[in-house]
């Protein structure tokens, strides 16, 4: 973890004061290597929460492009030094072999080392909530 934080703090002050292109982590190969990872840590931990008898085939699909309002999806706060990863957990149920989804924000506090998640939407097909609390 002392390797994320020693990136990430690296990525901040190299950025200074010019606006974050959506880009820049998107082609740092550490940063996408790290921020990759969280979002597959994440997705198997919403995939255990949220279905009763576990996957196959679990895909973790960060999204690096900006939003329709022109705000970058995947980003550092230079405020709070935070990462915000939207991403989307997919994958195909065990028994039923159906295909399930989560989409949200990944959240990574860099100075406590904690990370949340706030759901956007989901597939259906499981326990209303599930995600609620799953990610801490």
């Amino acid at each position: 973890m002392k390797k994320v934080f020693l990136i990430f703090w690296m990525l901040i002050w190299t950025m200074g004061v010019k606006a974050q292109d959506c880009s820049e982590l998107k082609n740092d190969p550490d940063a996408k290597s790290e921020i990759q990872d969280l979002a597959n840590q994440a997705a198997s931990n919403l995939m255990s929460c949220c279905s009763k008898w576990g996957g196959n085939n679990l895909q973790a699909t960060v999204y690096w492009d900006a939003d329709g309002n022109g705000t970058c999806q995947t980003r550092i706060s230079k405020l709070t030094g935070n990462i915000t990863i939207t991403m989307m957990a997919s994958w195909t149920g065990s028994i039923s072999g159906a295909s399930y989804w989560i989409k949200g924000r990944l959240i990574f506090n860099t100075t406590a080392k904690t990370r949340t998640w706030e759901k956007i939407a989901d597939s259906g097909g499981f326990s209303p909530g599930c995600s609620n609390g799953c990610i801490n």
